[in-house]
């Protein structure tokens, strides 16, 4: 069966068939008497040291229910999604849990992804402090819209450039086609003369070898998980933050849980969002040093010199965008609690 044929039937599945829900293999959660009740998870991969919170959260979700709750993990590309339809297939209850990424899920709820905005973070700390904020007052209070309760947060990775070309100075991106994965990275990009080109982590590589791009912004995970080295020389960070994402129970399937074990997901949320984040500066560690084992060009942090026009581009062009497409409440929001921390305001 192909990828697309493969992700309409689910898609369909989410509008509310059971047969095509069924053929998924997500049907929604059983209870027996006689076994765990299983919670369906997916996950975007199992690559890097990020999918050790996985191993830990199924650990202490059996130890925490005494067995009686179990949880099920597969990815994306086994069931054939891409990650943008992630909260219309949680409000579906089709599926138990996700791993919901702010710049696939963007289209859906703008609000999510502002602290994955590019130029607005300048190190791995400040991106934390930006997430823990934001999620507490702004994300979890929006329930009805992501379809479900935050979990916890975590961190995939710092997201790094890796070229073909060496970046001396932001001109050197002028007339270069970059991959990206989110609709503000491509505005970023397209600031900096780029011409930012969509598309799966999948498809990087591919794309790389054949010449379809020059570039493409990723995790250093991928350094080793997706054999960067091989088609790209250079490693520069150019100010897109470490990668936040969330881990969500769909309402639905938090219902369906006995009452007494729902408290389990609040339990672990700080634990789980903690182990979360080291996981993703592990990654980054990791990454570090595989690409110098492998010879690569690394600049682990921004050029000083290229910081200030970095952070006036977020400043003037792309947090303005996020807040024009993401409602009334986004200045507000953005000026109460995330402008303390970046330093300045959205008049």
């Amino acid at each position: 069966m192909s990828d697309a044929l493969s992700r309409r039937r689910f898609l369909k599945g989410c509008g509310g068939m059971a047969a095509a829900a069924a053929a998924t293999g997500f049907a929604g959660s059983g209870f027996a008497a006689d076994k765990a009740m299983t919670l369906k998870a997916v996950v975007q991969h199992r690559n890097g040291e990020s999918y050790k919170k996985w191993l830990w959260l199924q650990d202490q979700v059996a130890a925490r229910s005494q067995g009686r709750l179990a949880i099920e993990i597969t990815t994306i590309g086994e069931l054939g999604l891409g990650g943008p339809e992630m909260l219309r297939v949680l409000k579906s209850g089709v599926i138990d849990m996700a791993e919901v990424l702010p710049g696939y899920v963007a289209s859906d709820f703008p609000l999510i992804e502002a602290c994955d905005l590019p130029g607005i973070s300048t190190s791995f700390e400040q991106s934390r402090q930006l997430y823990d904020v934001w999620t507490e007052n702004v994300v979890a209070k929006n329930e009805v819209v992501i379809g479900g309760r935050i979990v916890g947060s975590f961190c995939w990775s710092t997201m790094f450039m890796y070229t073909k070309f060496p970046l001396e100075t932001l001109e050197d991106f002028k007339g270069k086609k970059i991959r990206v994965f989110a609709p503000a990275q491509a505005r970023f990009l397209t600031e900096l003369g780029a011409e930012p080109l969509s598309m799966t982590t999948a498809d990087v590589y591919p794309s790389l070898q054949r010449g379809v791009i020059d570039g493409a912004i990723t995790g250093t995970e991928h350094v080793k998980a997706s054999s960067l080295w091989e088609v790209t020389k250079y490693m520069t960070n150019v100010n897109i933050p470490p990668m936040g994402s969330y881990i969500v129970m769909g309402s639905r399937s938090l219902a369906k849980i006995p009452a007494d074990l729902r408290s389990i997901f609040t339990d672990v949320s700080k634990e789980l969002t903690d182990l979360g984040w080291q996981l993703g500066r592990d990654n980054d560690t990791l990454g570090f040093e595989y690409a110098l084992e492998k010879g690569m060009v690394l600049t682990r942090e921004a050029k000083p010199e290229w910081v200030p026009r970095l952070t006036k581009i977020s400043a003037e062009n792309i947090v303005p965008w996020w807040a024009g497409r993401s409602g009334p409440k986004a200045k507000a929001a953005f000026n109460e609690f995330i402008a303390p921390i970046v330093g300045y305001t959205l008049s």
